[in-house]
């Protein structure tokens, strides 16, 4: 194996690793911080607070689609020199600032008659999550720059910083009597320090011109000295590629966090009694979600840019696919042996009536693991038809989830007969995504010249 193998291989491993840990680490501390929260508050203060989350967690959706439209973007490094590369960074930073400012406006406007109509007893805490969403506007921009430029070590401390500062602050302030909107400020500190390493770390992040689209072109092809030849810079407008690639993603968001909360809720209507002994495996279930979407941080860009060069990222894949794969398979393996045991030690005994499912949901969840990262892979490769498979995957689970009537094995088992539907359709959507034809139309090149130097290539010499 060459030294450049070696080199692939190991950021293979080691990328998706780290953010691996880094994802695992910081949502353990959300699992402990929520039982000190459970704890300190009392049902309707921890209600609410619960409340708070979900609504920043649907604003903030907007702001991770933004972040793979930046890594899109980022990677395919539009312009010639760094001025260029660096222009639209600016102006993207300075209108998400204006956008911090007008959500804060935005939030204070409307938190009071938000609450009314929601029957929610803390306005201010409505405004918290408005801003703190509108701050994760920035905080995707920066993390996908992270991400576009491989640096991935850095991209994991952000995760834990965040994590960190986020719980520290918000114990802190529920501790001093704030409560509710300390939670709220907690979630709006964390998430601007965050923001701010990330874009230190950035700006600290090497970015010669050969860097994004010729690095691994030249290390793997030069032979001797002289100018390499590489596919022609994309025309398309920032802005509107940027648009384009915001409305993809969050496309594809939407049905994936459907995909991973519609059971409970569909439990929790169909058979009120049993949703809470079903919400404890399916919060337990979604251990290799959680680190999936970490891992899909290293996935997007590595498909990105071999997307640029006409060749799949399947190293990149089969690394990404095993860091959830084996945790995924470790929760099967427990739950198949010892579910009630596990649950009673997390959550208490009179949570344990959902034990006899445990390990099928954790199969069906290690396969929607699968599909987020196929769907990542996919929209770095520039094959937005996944999100029609999601779609489609989104209409069969529902549909089946209903017909099990809130049983929560048949819930269970039906979850996971149409995970496995789904992701058999994305993973043939990749393998269609690695035919010589499409990596070629993909390049920018005719086909038959993915692989080699490109009759309307441009030069491009190494520092």
């Amino acid at each position: 194996m060459t030294n450049v193998g070696r080199a692939a291989l190991a950021r293979a491993l080691q990328g998706p690793g780290v953010l691996a840990a880094a994802g695992f680490a910081v949502n353990g501390g959300n699992l402990l911080a929520n039982l000190v929260f459970a704890r300190a508050l009392d049902a309707a203060n921890y209600g609410a607070l619960v409340v708070q989350t979900g609504i920043f967690l649907i604003l903030s959706m907007g702001g991770s689609a933004l972040q793979i439209a930046v890594v899109q973007r980022d990677t395919s490094a539009p312009g010639h020199t760094r001025h260029q590369r660096g222009f639209w960074i600016r102006r993207l930073r300075g209108v998400c600032a204006v956008g911090v400012a007008v959500a804060g406006v935005l939030g204070l406007l409307a938190a009071r008659p938000a609450a009314t109509v929601l029957s929610y007893p803390h306005p201010l805490a409505i405004a918290e999550a408005v801003v703190a969403a509108g701050v994760w506007v920035s905080l995707s921009v920066e993390r996908g720059l992270l991400q576009a430029r491989r640096s991935y070590q850095d991209l994991a401390r952000n995760f834990v910083l965040e994590g960190a500062a986020r719980i520290a602050v918000t114990i802190g302030l529920m501790f001093a009597g704030l409560g509710v909107n300390g939670a709220g400020l907690g979630l709006i500190v964390g998430i601007a320090l965050a923001t701010e390493h990330a874009r230190r770390r950035s700006a600290r992040t090497s970015r010669k011109v050969a860097d994004i689209r010729c690095a691994a072109t030249c290390d793997e092809r030069i032979g001797s000295t002289g100018p390499i030849l590489l596919p022609p810079v994309s025309t398309v407008r920032t802005r509107h590629a940027l648009r384009r690639d915001t409305t993809t993603a969050l496309a594809a968001l939407v049905p994936l966090a459907m995909l991973q909360n519609m059971d409970v809720v569909i439990v929790g209507w169909l058979n009120p009694g049993s949703v809470g002994p079903y919400a404890a495996i399916a919060t337990a279930c979604k251990v290799p979600v959680f680190i999936g979407l970490a891992v899909a941080n290293f996935l997007l860009p590595e498909a990105a840019r071999r997307r640029q060069q006409g060749r799949p990222a399947t190293a990149a894949l089969l690394a990404a696919v095993g860091w959830v794969i084996a945790p995924g398979l470790l929760l099967v393996a427990v739950g198949a042996v010892a579910a009630r045991l596990l649950l009673s030690e997390v959550f208490g005994p009179e949570l344990t009536a959902g034990a006899p499912a445990l390990w099928v949901l954790a199969l069906a969840m290690t396969c929607l693991a699968v599909t987020l990262l196929f769907t990542n892979y996919l929209l770095g490769a520039g094959r937005r038809g996944v999100v029609g498979v999601l779609a489609a995957g989104t209409v069969l689970t529902g549909g089946g989830l209903i017909m099990a009537g809130g049983d929560l094995v048949a819930t269970a088992t039906m979850a996971l007969v149409c995970q496995a539907v789904t992701v058999s359709l994305a993973g043939l959507m990749v393998v269609r995504a690695h035919s010589p034809a499409v990596l070629a139309m993909a390049a920018g090149t005719p086909p038959g010249q993915a692989a080699g130097p490109a009759a309307r290539a441009q030069p491009c010499l190494l520092y």
